[in-house]
C-alpha cells in the first residue's frame, strides 16, 4: 500500500493543472481497476475487492457505485447479469469472479484483473466491467440502475441476462445464454446466440431473436417479433400484430389483438384466437386457427382445422386432411380449400349464404362428395368413365364462393348443429 500511496502522493503533487468539473465531466474518463483500493468516479466510486474462499472455491466481489442522470444507460459485460430498476438515479453494482484454486495467490492469478471503466458520452452513461475471458472462470453481476431510464442497453459476451422494472426502452444481448425480462415499460430486444428467451410484459414493441432456443412472452402491448433457429414458440397475449418463425419447433398463440403470420419448418401451429387475418405456414405439422377474421394456412404434412373463422379461407395441404367449421355470418367471404392427400370436412351453418363449387379428383372410383343439402347436386364429369366428382350448389340464395378441391380423399359438407 505504501508503494501506492506514494504514487497518488505522486500525481497530487504534480505541475498538471486542475480540472473543473464541467471540463472533467466533458473529457468523459473515469477508471477503476482492481490494483486500486479506492477511485472515486463522476458521482460515486468504485470499492477494493473482497476475495474469499469457500474450501478449493474462491469468489472476487468488487462493487462500485455512480449517477446516471442521462436517461440513458449502456452496460458491457461478461458472464451473468441481473438488473433491477430503482427509485433513484444512482447504478449500484456488485461483481462477482468464481474460480477454483489452490491457494490466494493461485486464485488471484486465475481471476486475473478485472477492468472497470465508468464514462459519460453523448448522452450516455456507458459502465463497463470486463475479467478476463477464461474458461476456468465465471461471473456475475448484480446491478441496480434508475427505473426512470429512457433507455437501456445491456450487452454480454456470454451469460445470462434477467431486467427487471425499467419505464423505458431495453435492449438485452448475450452471445450465449438465457434472457429474462419482465415489467419493462416501453419496446424491448431480447437477442442470443442461444439460449431460452422468456418475456413476462412488456409495455411496447417487442422482438426476440434466439440462435436456438424456446421463446416464451407473457404479455406484449405493441408490435411482436420471435424467431428462434430451433425451439417452441409460446405466447399468451400480443396486442399488435404477431410474427413468429422457428426453424425445429412448434407456435402456441393463446391471443393475438390483431394479425398473426406463423412459419414453422416441422411442427404444430395452434392459434386460439386472432383479431386480424391468420396466415400460418409448416413444412411438417398440424395447423389449428380457433378464431380469426381470415385465414390463409398451407402444410406440407399435416391436418390443418380452421373454426369459427370469418372473412377469406386460403387453406392447403399436400399430406393431411381439413376440417373447417363457417361462421354464420355475413362476413364470409371467398374461400378456398385443397388437399393433396386427405379429406376435407366442412361444417355449414344452416342460416350462411354461400355458394359451393366442390371438385374430388381422387383417382378411380374412391373419390366422393357427401353433402346433407339438397341444395348442392352432386354429379360425375365424364358419365361413361371414372372422372372427377363434381357439387354445385346455393344456400340460402347464394353468396360468396365457397371452392373445394381434393386429390385424394373424401369431401364432406356437413349440416352445422345449432
Amino acid at each position: 500500500m505504501n508503494h501506492l500511496r506514494s504514487r497518488v502522493a505522486t500525481r497530487r503533487s504534480d505541475s498538471r493543472p486542475m480540472l473543473s468539473p464541467v471540463t472533467r465531466r466533458r473529457n468523459q474518463a473515469a477508471f477503476c481497476l482492481t490494483a486500486i483500493s479506492l477511485l472515486h468516479l463522476p458521482g460515486g466510486f468504485c470499492q477494493a475487492p473482497v476475495l474469499t474462499r469457500d474450501g478449493v472455491y474462491w469468489t472476487r466481489t468488487s462493487s462500485g457505485a455512480s449517477t446516471c442522470a442521462t436517461g440513458r444507460f449502456r452496460l458491457y459485460t461478461r458472464g451473468s447479469i441481473v438488473l433491477r430498476g430503482q427509485a433513484n438515479n444512482t447504478v449500484q453494482y456488485t461483481f462477482k469472479q468464481h474460480a477454483k484454486a489452490r491457494d490466494e495467490a493461485d486464485a488471484k492469478r486465475r481471476l486475473g484483473v478485472l477492468t472497470t471503466r465508468s464514462i459519460v458520452e453523448r448522452g450516455w452513461c456507458t459502465l463497463t466491467l470486463l475479467p478476463p475471458d477464461r474458461d476456468e472462470t465465471t461471473s456475475e453481476l448484480e446491478i441496480n440502475v434508475p427505473r426512470s431510464l429512457r433507455e437501456a442497453n445491456l450487452d454480454t459476451r456470454g451469460g445470462n441476462i434477467e431486467a427487471f422494472d425499467i419505464d423505458g426502452m431495453l435492449l438485452a444481448q448475450t452471445a450465449a445464454g438465457t434472457v429474462h425480462l419482465d415489467r419493462i415499460g416501453s419496446s424491448a430486444v431480447a437477442k442470443t446466440g442461444g439460449g431460452e428467451i422468456q418475456i413476462g410484459v412488456v409495455g411496447g414493441s417487442l422482438r426476440c431473436l434466439s440462435g436456438g432456443g424456446a421463446i416464451h412472452v407473457d404479455t406484449a402491448k405493441g408490435e411482436t417479433w420471435c424467431e428462434t433457429a430451433g425451439g417452441d414458440i409460446t405466447l399468451r397475449q400480443a396486442l399488435g400484430p404477431l410474427h413468429a418463425s422457428t426453424n425445429g419447433g412448434n407456435i402456441s398463440v393463446v391471443r393475438a389483438g390483431s394479425t398473426v403470420s406463423a412459419r414453422s419448418a416441422g411442427g404444430l401451429i395452434d392459434v386460439q384466437q386472432a383479431g386480424g387475418m391468420v396466415r400460418a405456414e409448416t413444412r411438417g405439422g398440424s395447423i389449428q386457427v380457433g378464431s380469426s377474421n381470415g385465414a390463409a394456412c398451407e402444410s406440407a404434412a399435416g391436418t390443418i382445422r380452421v373454426k369459427s373463422v370469418s372473412g377469406a379461407l386460403r387453406v392447403s395441404t399436400a399430406m393431411g386432411s381439413i376440417l373447417a367449421e363457417l361462421l354464420s355470418s355475413n362476413r364470409f367471404e371467398d374461400s378456398f380449400l385443397n388437399t393433396g392427400s386427405g379429406d376435407i370436412t366442412v361444417l355449414i351453418p344452416s342460416k350462411i349464404a354461400v355458394s359451393v363449387l366442390a371438385r374430388n379428383e381422387t383417382p378411380g372410383n374412391s373419390g366422393r362428395i357427401v353433402s346433407d343439402f339438397p341444395e348442392i347436386r352432386v354429379s360425375r364429369a365424364i358419365l361413361q368413365a371414372p372422372g372427377p366428382v363434381l357439387a354445385e350448389g346455393a344456400l340460402n340464395g347464394g353468396g360468396p364462393v365457397l371452392r373445394i378441391v381434393a386429390s385424394g380423399g373424401s369431401i364432406y359438407l356437413r349440416r352445422q348443429k345449432q
